[in-house]
């Protein structure tokens, strides 16, 4: 096991495991932990007890980039007591995991089936659970997140690994790759 990647709910964690490419999830498992409290917890444990790498996902609930790196540093410096030298990460996305659905428009058209209204699309920059809820209760297509999720293994999961947050899980798990090969 090269690591895990801990997320607050299971709707992360599909969008995760669908979005990643396969050679990112290679011995690295995805795991649900139940909210931000249960990741720190969970992720303390595993540290401890396993002493592999963790990346810690989470919603950063803000755009306000203060609150956002301490919200970071706060994960941190309660997980990386523990820490000892097993690589932790902390990655958030800003300002929700659902922000990654509004990185292309025209993907996210295609999922619902039509062109969402630029209102919506403006909302999502600060509320895209909020945003990607209103354009699921208006799509012929898919009525929920796990079946647009369902959708991206048939297209589009490549374009939404460009989002910010995916780029980074992926450079840590290549970087602790290159570390464990070189060890």
């Amino acid at each position: 096991m090269i690591g895990y990647i801990l997320t607050e709910g299971s709707l992360d964690k599909q969008l995760l495991k669908t979005v990643l490419p396969e050679k990112c999830l290679n011995n690295v498992e995805v795991v649900e932990a139940g909210g931000l409290y249960a990741v720190k917890s969970l992720a303390r444990s595993l540290l401890v007890r396993r002493q592999v790498p963790v990346i810690i996902v989470v919603d950063a609930d803000s755009v306000d980039p203060e609150f956002i790196q301490e919200r970071i540093e706060n994960i941190e410096q309660i997980v990386k007591r523990v820490a000892v030298n097993t690589p932790v990460k902390v990655i958030t996305a800003v300002p929700e995991m659902e922000t990654i659905f509004f990185q292309d428009v025209s993907l996210l058209s295609r999922l619902l089936g039509y062109t969402p209204p630029q209102d919506v699309l403006n909302l999502a920059s600060f509320q895209p659970k909020r945003a990607l809820e209103q354009l699921l209760s208006q799509s012929k297509e898919v009525q929920n997140q796990l079946q647009i999720i369902a959708q991206l293994k048939y297209e589009g999961a490549e374009i939404l690994r460009q989002a910010p947050f995916i780029q980074e899980i992926i450079h840590f798990i290549e970087s602790v790759r290159e570390t464990a090969k070189v060890s």
